[in-house]
C-alpha cells in the first residue's frame, strides 16, 4: 500500500484487524492447552505465528491465482501435519 491518507488509514484498520484476530488465536490455543486438546506444553505463541504464517501464506497464493482445490489441498496437509504433531493419540 502507497502510504497516502487513505491508503495509511487502511494499513491501521488492516493492522488493527490482524491483531484481534490473532489475540483471538492465541486465546483459543491457550484454552485448547489447558482443556487438554493440544499436548501440554504446547508452545501457543508458536502455534498462533504457524496458523497465521499458514492462513497469510493461503491469502497470497489466492490472490496470484492458485485454483481453489490446491488451496484447500495446503489447508489440509497444514491442518493434517499439526494435529499429527499437537493432538494426544487417543487410544
Amino acid at each position: 500500500m502507497a502510504d497516502s491518507t487513505r491508503t495509511l488509514d487502511g494499513s491501521a484498520y488492516y493492522a488493527e484487524l490482524h491483531g484481534w484476530n490473532e489475540r483471538t488465536l492465541l486465546a483459543r490455543i491457550e484454552r485448547a492447552v489447558q482443556d487438554g486438546e493440544l499436548v501440554a506444553g504446547t508452545d501457543a505463541a508458536a502455534l498462533t505465528g504457524l496458523v497465521q504464517s499458514v492462513v497469510h501464506g493461503l491469502s497470497v497464493r489466492a490472490n496470484l491465482g492458485t485454483a481453489r482445490e490446491d488451496l484447500l489441498a495446503r489447508a489440509q496437509l497444514a491442518h493434517e501435519l499439526i494435529c499429527r504433531q499437537l493432538t494426544s493419540p487417543t487410544t
